[in-house]
């Protein structure tokens, strides 16, 4: 996708003058947090203001999120996010935020979700593991970064739909869900390759691609089936990150960001780095970024609808 820079604009010229904290709701090690991590150096040699990264994991993103939704809206506070802002209320019966708490500043980058075996996976199959789960469910489960993820959610339409039987154990990101993984103590986990490639290549683990759940197979891994290829269709997971400020935040300040992050975004070295991270750069203007968390809002919001999923 282009990174398409915002049209006149009137920028905060006294914006920034002081540090900038970047707030990632995951604890490191996460793709949040390596894109916040790539990024600020980026953004504190443009603003020339030191930029700083503060995780505030917990709760499927919702500590850092309110955390945010609190902040001053000055520009000084920024939430890296992932789809949780769109969906996390078909996951919680009471949240302490809701989405027109923030104002959207730009859509960063997307990555495809995949599900994987771990060591103590007892099937290695899609289609032997659908087939396993349905005949003995009580002896399936699979580990995602948390409640309210597109991973999660996705999992979760296809257990509703009949198309596999295996229980959710939530994580506080995807780190700690890998650790889990690859420790043997879950059996399958749904993730981003970032999280897994280089376990992969090293062979050091056991594990296994069964599915890509997007729509189109993963460069990095170019022999496993998408869902589409597995006769399943309607389900599809790509994660994403945006930056987002508080309500109230002044035009010309998120402006000022969106150029800056979009900057930050087309760097060559940046590029090559999210390139090798797995991640796909994108861009857009805020409206772009308003408009398409309202979109996943509807379409994830339909899908756990249809699947009968109830927020807990």
């Amino acid at each position: 996708m282009t990174l398409a820079w915002p049209g006149a604009m009137a920028w905060a010229q006294d914006y920034p003058t002081r540090p900038i904290t970047l707030v990632v709701p995951y604890p490191p090690g996460s793709a949040t947090d390596i894109l916040a991590r790539l990024l600020a150096p980026k953004l504190s040699e443009s603003t020339k203001q030191n930029v700083i990264v503060e995780n505030r994991g917990g709760a499927s993103t919702n500590l850092g999120t309110e955390h945010v939704a609190r902040a001053a809206p000055d520009g000084y506070t920024i939430l890296i996010q992932a789809p949780n802002i769109a969906t996390n209320e078909f996951a919680f019966k009471s949240l302490r935020w809701k989405r027109d708490d923030f104002a959207p500043v730009s859509l960063l980058v997307r990555w495809s979700n995949v599900l994987l075996a771990g060591p103590s996976a007892p099937v290695r199959d899609f289609k032997q593991l659908a087939a396993a789960s349905k005949a003995n469910p009580a002896a399936y489960n699979y580990g995602s970064p948390g409640v309210g993820s597109l991973s999660h959610l996705a999992i979760e339409i296809l257990k509703q739909r009949g198309h596999i039987t295996i229980e959710h154990v939530s994580f506080t990101g995807p780190g700690p869900m890998m650790t889990s993984l690859l420790g043997g103590h879950i059996q399958y986990g749904a993730t981003n390759p970032a999280n897994f490639i280089s376990h992969l290549r090293e062979g050091k683990h056991k594990l296994t691609p069964l599915a890509v759940l997007g729509s189109q197979r993963e460069a990095a891994l170019p022999d496993v089936p998408t869902l589409a290829e597995l006769g399943i269709t309607g389900v599809e997971s790509y994660g994403w990150l945006g930056a987002l400020v508080p309500a109230r935040t002044p035009p010309s300040v998120v402006a000022r960001l969106n150029a800056e992050f979009l900057k930050a975004l087309r760097s060559p070295d940046v590029q090559e780095r999210l390139k090798a991270s797995y991640l796909e750069p994108l861009g857009g203007t805020p409206e772009d970024f308003g408009r398409f968390i309202e979109s996943e809002h509807k379409k994830w919001g339909d899908a756990a609808r249809a699947a009968g999923i109830q927020p807990e």
